[in-house]
């Protein structure tokens, strides 16, 4: 098996750190949710659900599930980008 490293200065790097915010973002606009609206629905208060698009990245899988639900995708694709980016912004996928 190989390991892909990100070269912190990389392009790609870049990419995977906001993969995830901009799957968010993109899915609620196409749901028509407004961030008001999704963050109701999660529990989440607008701020947080604001830092979700700007890239932060939950951690704990409740949060993930219950994104997914709101975004009506799959939690297994939610949660793998979740961790794509967390590896991302640590400097490495494995």
């Amino acid at each position: 098996m190989s390991m892909v490293l990100i070269n912190p200065s990389s392009p790609d790097r870049v990419f995977y750190t906001h993969l995830f915010a901009r799957f968010v973002r993109e899915r609620r606009r196409e749901l028509r949710l407004t961030v008001s609206r999704a963050a109701e629905l999660t529990g989440m208060t607008v701020s947080q659900w604001l830092a979700l698009e700007a890239g932060w990245v939950p951690q704990e899988t409740d949060e993930i599930r219950t994104i997914s639900e709101t975004l009506e995708v799959r939690t297994s694709d939610l949660g793998l980008m979740s961790i794509m980016s967390a590896c991302a912004q640590e400097g490495s996928v494995q």
